[in-house]
C-alpha cells in the first residue's frame, strides 16, 4: 500500500466512530493523525504539578485540590470536532456505567492543548453546548508549560498542526485519590467497563462510600 493510502486507512479505522455522529465533517478526517499514547509510570502524581489553572466556570486552582477523590482524566481542544467529542462522551459513558451511589465521589476532568483557543469563556461555551454542566465537569485551561507538564506524566502526545488544530492521542486515564494513575484507556468508543471497576475500586478502597 502507498504510504497515503496507509494513513487514509488507519484516519478511517480511528476516525470510524466519530463519522457516524459528525458527517458534516468527513472529508476532513483523513487530514487528521492520531499520536499513540506514550508509556506512564504508576507511581507518579499528577498533584506533583503546581502549575495553576482556569477553570470554565472562571476560578483559579490547582491540580492539587482534586485529590482526595479518583478522577477521569482526559486531554482535548474545543474546536475539535472529531475525535475529542468522542472522548468527551466517552467520559461520560464511565461516568453513566457507575452505580449511581458511586458517582457523587468522582470528578470529570477535561484539559485542554489549545491555550490560545480555549479560553476559561470558552470552555464554559463548549460545557454548555454538550450539556456538560452539572458539578461533576471541569474543564482547564493552561499555560503551555503547564499543559506539556500533564501531558508528559499522563503519555497523552500532542503536537499543534499549522491550521491551528491537534494530532493527539485519544486517551481516558483514570486517577486514584493521590493523582496517580490506575488505567487507562486508548482509543474511540471503547468498553467502559475496565474504567468503572478502576474507579469503583478506588471508592472502595478509599472507604468513599462512608463519608
Amino acid at each position: 500500500m502507498k504510504p497515503l493510502m496507509i494513513a487514509i486507512a488507519a484516519a478511517s479505522l480511528v476516525f470510524g466512530s466519530a463519522m457516524a455522529q459528525d458527517h458534516s465533517h468527513h472529508h476532513n478526517h483523513k487530514d487528521h493523525t492520531t499520536l499513540g499514547a506514550a508509556q506512564v509510570s504508576q507511581e507518579d502524581s499528577i498533584y506533583h504539578l503546581d502549575g495553576e489553572w482556569q477553570t470554565h466556570t472562571g476560578e483559579t486552582i490547582q491540580l492539587a485540590e482534586l485529590q482526595g477523590q479518583p478522577v477521569l482524566v482526559s486531554m482535548i481542544y474545543g474546536s475539535c470536532t472529531t475525535a475529542c467529542p468522542v472522548l468527551v462522551n466517552d467520559a461520560r459513558r464511565v461516568y453513566q456505567a457507575l452505580p449511581e451511589a458511586y458517582r457523587k465521589h468522582v470528578k470529570l476532568l477535561m484539559v485542554s492543548f489549545d491555550q490560545d483557543r480555549d479560553t476559561p469563556a470558552a470552555l464554559a461555551e463548549y460545557a454548555n453546548k454538550y450539556g456538560l454542566g452539572e458539578n461533576v465537569w471541569l474543564f482547564l485551561h493552561g499555560q503551555d508549560d503547564n499543559i506539556r507538564a500533564l501531558a508528559t506524566l499522563l503519555g497523552v502526545r500532542y503536537r499543534k498542526r499549522a491550521d491551528g488544530d491537534f494530532d493527539h492521542s485519544n486517551l481516558v486515564t483514570v486517577l486514584d485519590t493521590k493523582g496517580r494513575i490506575v488505567q487507562r484507556t486508548e482509543g474511540l468508543n471503547r468498553p467502559v467497563d475496565e474504567a468503572v471497576a478502576a474507579l469503583m475500586k478506588v471508592i472502595d478502597d478509599n472507604h468513599l462510600m462512608h463519608h
